[in-house]
């Protein structure tokens, strides 16, 4: 899932307005960013630096510290680990992640599936955006661009499913 994450950051900001979504956004990609870094350094085993049990639980640690000393806020630094951890849960629909080291690999593995990952990523998004829409005042949910950032989104996790379909040659790290 990636543009999935997007939708956890969104309904967060929706149930909390006064936490930045900035903050948000980075706790719901925490793990995949840091696989980025993990994966250039050691390819193989670079989910497990970032996506197994214990790596999720440390991000979620440092995300809520990170929420709580930007805006010594209690219940925003709980909502941005928790953020955190919905990252793990949702990529376990949709692959296959490490769960600790010398563990097993656990998930359903959606991303086999282009047009169920599709669906079901759209649906978290969907979701997230209606959540973040109900928080905003009356006059701003109807707008364009209240529309265009979900259509965008959405826009989004599509060009993943055409990588997937048409590129799936691109190398990725494990």
């Amino acid at each position: 899932m990636y543009a999935g994450h997007l939708g956890f950051a969104l309904a967060g900001k929706g149930v909390r307005k006064d936490a930045p979504l900035w903050l948000l956004v980075l706790a719901t990609q925490g793990c995949d960013w840091l696989q980025v870094v993990a994966c250039m350094r050691d390819p193989d085993t670079s989910a497990l630096w970032s996506h197994s049990i214990p790596a999720v639980a440390a991000l979620a640690v440092a995300f809520a510290v990170a929420a709580y000393l930007v805006t010594r806020n209690g219940a925003v630094a709980l909502l941005g680990g928790a953020v955190a951890v919905s990252h793990i849960g949702a990529d376990y629909l949709t692959g296959l992640k490490p769960t600790w080291p010398g563990g097993p690999l656990i998930g359903l593995d959606l991303y086999a599936y282009p047009g169920g990952d599709f669906l079901l990523e759209s649906a978290v998004i969907a979701a997230g955006w209606l959540i973040y829409r109900r928080s905003l005042p009356l006059e701003s949910r109807s707008r364009w661009l209240t529309w265009l950032l979900l259509l965008l989104l959405v826009g989004g996790q599509l060009v993943g499913v055409a990588k997937h379909l048409f590129f799936p040659q691109i190398p990725k790290c494990s």
